[in-house]
């Protein structure tokens, strides 16, 4: 922990004990960088402002919508890790609840970080185009606007997609060091709670089922 002085670096120490104790993943790198960018009140205000968020979030919108906008959100900020994480996190919550596999392959997601912020919007636009996603897609829709056309908060989310945004474009000023070499699999489900070790097993043998089905119909 180069930089820090010994109570940031006992700060930081606390926060990945927790991080390992509630969420079952080691957050070292990020609680680091926050600290040393935003000084250890700085992070205790933003960790209270991204729980607020998060936890409003899902209550509004469901943990299955509510990690993909986040994701998504992080796509937009270019922070890989994220992204990876908190589709994964999505995926697992719909796997969960509807035992159904998310539009978004985790193994896709890199491709997106490659695309322009247009281009990404109907990248994802044809992937949310099931009846089954119409309300995300209408709420992804409506946070790339409040993004990028700065339109005026104006239905009953917005204000809450414009805090989404604001918190996680905040954060990805720190966690976008460790997107560099993420891949999936080596990236926690970001936002999830401890997920049991069975349901991430079906959760990747169904994935993988499903990519194998796909393969195989693409050759053919």
């Amino acid at each position: 922990m180069t930089n820090l002085g010994i109570f940031q670096r006992t700060f930081v120490s606390a926060m990945r004990m927790m991080a390992r104790l509630s969420a079952g993943y080691d957050m070292g790198p990020i609680a680091e960088e926050m600290v040393r960018t935003h000084g250890v009140r700085g992070t205790m205000r933003l960790m209270k402002f991204g729980a607020e968020v998060t936890e409003t979030l899902s209550k509004a919108v469901g943990d299955y919508t509510a990690q993909t906008l986040i994701g998504i959100a992080a796509l937009w900020n270019g922070c890989r890790y994220c992204v990876i994480g908190h589709i994964y996190s999505a995926n697992l919550h719909r796997f969960e609840k509807e035992g159904a596999l998310g539009p978004f392959d985790e193994h896709d997601l890199i491709d997106l970080m490659y695309m322009t912020d247009d281009e990404s919007y109907e990248a994802i636009k044809a992937t949310l185009s099931g009846p089954e996603d119409a309300a995300t897609w209408h709420l992804v829709d409506r946070m790339f606007k409040l993004r990028f056309q700065d339109i005026d908060p104006a239905e009953g989310e917005d204000e809450l997609l414009k805090a989404t945004l604001a918190y996680w474009e905040w954060l990805n000023e720190c966690t976008i060091i460790l997107g560099v070499d993420a891949t999936p699999g080596n990236v926690p489900a970001l936002g999830y709670m401890r997920p049991s070790a069975e349901l991430v097993a079906k959760y990747a043998q169904a994935r993988e089922e499903a990519r194998a089905k796909k393969l195989e119909s693409s050759v053919h």
